[in-house]
């Protein structure tokens, strides 16, 4: 029989607790985790969080229609529904999300590391990655007028200059 991804949604903050309980049951299961960069008592630490807080998937039989240990498991909080249907995530949607979180992995910066601004106002500019400034924005060395200034930007628009 074939086999579907289905989405499940955990309780606030139980991704992990809904995904071992999971495993230890015997479900196949996927949590796409990011390494995000953020400032703590004025420390900047790296960790790992949910691509999507609080939403796992599980990959099932098609047609399975015991969902009571499902429901039941700690940390989980409910199966999601589109109306009477459970949501099912084909697939080439979790093999790109696959992709895409090893992208991102692959995008923080470290100070000191050649960059280029991509979108925004400063897009084409090219500077030194110097530290990040709370989650979604960092300053950046750039060159202006013969002198480098220091500027804050959105970490979204930046991405690894090719030199």
């Amino acid at each position: 029989m074939a086999r579907t991804w289905y989405l499940v949604q955990s309780k606030p903050r139980n991704e992990t607790r809904a995904l071992e309980n999971l495993v230890r049951q015997g479900y196949e299961t996927y949590l796409p985790l990011i390494e995000v960069e953020r400032l703590q008592r004025g420390k900047l630490l790296r960790k790992q969080e949910p691509l999507f807080p609080r939403y796992l998937f599980l990959h099932l039989e098609e047609g399975n229609d015991n969902w009571g240990p499902i429901r039941s498991t700690l940390g989980v909080a409910g199966m999601v529904r589109f109306g009477q249907a459970f949501a099912a995530v084909p697939d080439p949607v979790i093999e790109a999300i696959r992709e895409r979180t090893q992208e991102i992995r692959g995008m923080l910066f470290a100070t000191g590391d050649a960059v280029q601004v991509v979108s925004g106002p400063l897009v084409g500019l090219e500077g030194v990655f110097e530290i990040a400034d709370g989650e979604q924005r960092s300053f950046v060395l750039l060159e202006f007028m013969q002198k480098h200034q220091r500027i804050s930007v959105s970490t979204a628009d930046l991405r690894a200059a090719a030199y």
